[in-house]
C-alpha cells in the first residue's frame, strides 16, 4: 500500500466535472425509498467513469496491495459499502459469522468520490487462496469493520466523522505508514496494540497476506537484497575514498528505481527492505538513502 494524494484526486475530479453528475444522480433519487434507492445506484455505476483518473494516480496499481492492474483485472470500490455493510465477529477464526452493521450501507455516499478507491480483485471480491494450503475465505466485499469503542455507527445521511473506521486507508498517509513488509509478508509497522488490530484487520480484509501477492513481493525484496549486497561488497573492497563514494552513488540510482512507485509494483516491499538493512551492522552508508525515499 502507497499513499494515494487525496489532493490531486480532488482536483482531478473537480477538473473531470464529478460534482455535476453527483448531483444529477441525487436529484435522479429525489422521493425514493431507500430499497428504491438502492436499486437505482446499483443500475447507475457512474462513478467508473472515473476509472482512467484513478489509475493515473496510482500508475495503473491497485490502491490497496500496490499490484499491477491488468485491462480487466479492477474495480471502483467504495471504501464504505453502498448496500450493506457488516464485519466478521471474530476474523481470526475462519468459522466465524459475520454480522451487519448498517443493513442499507451507506448509500448516500455512493457518488461521494471520496468514497472510492482503485481495487484489483483480490482485495475487493470474498475468495480463497487458491495457490495455499488454505480453505478460509478473505477479502473485503461488503465488509466495513468500525471500532465501537471510540465511535459509533453513522445513522443514514449523517456525517461519518463519528465513526472510527478499522481498516487502513491508502488516501491517509498515517494509515500507510502502519503497514510494512519483512520478506514479502505484510506486518504491522507498529508497537501500538489498537493500530496492530488495524494493520492485521486490513491484511485479512484486502486479502493482502494472499500467496500470490506474498510470493510477488519476496521477488521484490530478494532484487533489492541482492543489489544492496553486491554493494556492501563493493564499497568494503574500495581502495580510495572517492571510489566508495562512486559505488554508494551507483547503488543508490538502483535502490531508488526499486521505490519508484510510478515504474514499479510493490514498492513498498522494496522500501521495507532497505529499510531493515539500513539498521543492520554494517550497512550505515544506507541511512543516508532511507532519508530520501
Amino acid at each position: 500500500m502507497r499513499y494515494i494524494d487525496r489532493n490531486k484526486f480532488r482536483q482531478a475530479v473537480e477538473e473531470f466535472g464529478w460534482e455535476a453528475i453527483k448531483i444529477s444522480q441525487h436529484n435522479a433519487m429525489n422521493g425514493m425509498t431507500i430499497g428504491e434507492k438502492k436499486v437505482f445506484i446499483r443500475n447507475h455505476p457512474e462513478w467508473n467513469q472515473l476509472q482512467p483518473i484513478m489509475l493515473g494516480l496510482s500508475h495503473n496499481k491497485c490502491w490497496y496491495t500496490e499490484g499491477p492492474i491488468g485491462p480487466n483485472d479492477f474495480e471502483i470500490d467504495h471504501f464504505r459499502p453502498k448496500s450493506k455493510s457488516r464485519e466478521k465477529i471474530d476474523y481470526t477464526n475462519p468459522d466465524s459469522k459475520s454480522r451487519v452493521l448498517k443493513e442499507d450501507g451507506y448509500w448516500w455516499l455512493a457518488y461521494e468520490w471520496f468514497n472510492y478507491r482503485l481495487s484489483g480483485t483480490y482485495p475487493n471480491k470474498l475468495r480463497r487462496d487458491r495457490l495455499g494450503d488454505c480453505d478460509e475465505v478473505k477479502g473485503k466485499g461488503d465488509c466495513f469493520p468500525l471500532d465501537l469503542v471510540n465511535g459509533r455507527i453513522a445513522n443514514d445521511g449523517e456525517n461519518i466523522n463519528c465513526e472510527e473506521s478499522i481498516l487502513l486507508d491508502p488516501l491517509n498517509p498515517v494509515d500507510v505508514s502502519l503497514l510494512t513488509f519483512e520478506k514479502g509478508i505484510p506486518i504491522p509497522a507498529t508497537n501500538d496494540p489498537e493500530e496492530i488490530n488495524r494493520v492485521n484487520q486490513s491484511i485479512f480484509y484486502y486479502h493482502l497476506d494472499l500467496d500470490q501477492l506474498n510470493r510477488d513481493r519476496k521477488i521484490v525484496w530478494d532484487e533489492c537484497v541482492s543489489h544492496i549486497e553486491d554493494a556492501k561488497e563493493a564499497i568494503d573492497n574500495s581502495l580510495t575514498r572517492e571510489n566508495k563514494k562512486s559505488m554508494m552513488d551507483k547503488c543508490y540510482r538502483e535502490l531508488i528505481k526499486m521505490v519508484d512507485s510510478e515504474t514499479r509494483p510493490y514498492t513498498s516491499s522494496a522500501k521495507a527492505c532497505i529499510m531493515v538493512y539500513s539498521e543492520l551492522l554494517g550497512y550505515d552508508w544506507l541511512k543516508l538513502l532511507v532519508r530520501t525515499l
